[in-house]
């Protein structure tokens, strides 16, 4: 197994729910209904969101993109198996560039504390 790429990024929680409450469309264009949870209040867990932000962005750095060659924030959808673990599912173009690379394997970790979210992904072939 050799690694492909290695993508970390750093979120400030505030940040995503600023963005949450301050623009129009950010949920929509950033996340899948999938990725969207909200807590037993119908709250937003806004921790997790940033998390699933970081992730998006430490694959773009992984697959070493970034935005370019059309990738989008919703092509990447962060989920969780029902143990917790998280993990990606590919669509659109982040497929299409995951399959030319020949990704085998996407590992995928997060943390987060009330104020910061983290995400390291690393890609394997």
């Amino acid at each position: 197994m050799s690694i492909i790429g290695v993508g970390i990024d750093l979120v400030d929680v505030r940040r995503i729910k600023d963005a949450v409450r301050k623009r129009k469309n950010f949920l929509e264009r950033i996340y899948t209904q999938e990725e969207i949870k909200t807590n037993p209040r119908g709250e937003f867990r806004f921790h997790e969101l940033a998390g699933r932000f970081a992730v998006k962005e430490a694959f773009f750095k992984a697959i070493k993109s970034g935005w370019r060659r059309g990738v989008t924030f919703s092509d990447v959808i962060v989920l969780n198996e029902p143990s917790g673990a998280p993990y990606i599912k590919l669509t659109g173009k982040a497929k299409e560039i995951a399959e030319s690379l020949g990704v085998g394997n996407v590992f995928v970790s997060i943390s987060h504390t009330d104020d910061l979210a983290t995400g390291l992904v690393i890609i394997t072939k």
